[in-house]
């Protein structure tokens, strides 16, 4: 019994670990939304340096 409990919670463990968790990609991606919205109005470098912001938040929040 507690051999397979030890190895749900490691599988557990793993599968969380490499997954991470949502909260960087839904602050980013407003930032996503609004860059393609601006992308339709203005030249393309302005869009795409407000989506480089939400990728920057993405990468820069560890959770």
């Amino acid at each position: 019994m507690t051999s397979k409990l030890i190895q749900v919670s490691f599988l557990l463990f793993t599968a969380l670990y490499f997954q991470g968790c949502i909260v960087g990609t839904v602050v980013a991606a407003p930032f996503h939304v609004a860059g393609a919205v601006i992308n339709t109005v203005t030249p393309d470098i302005v869009g795409d340096s407000v989506s480089a912001t939400g990728d920057v938040l993405d990468t820069v929040i560890p959770f």
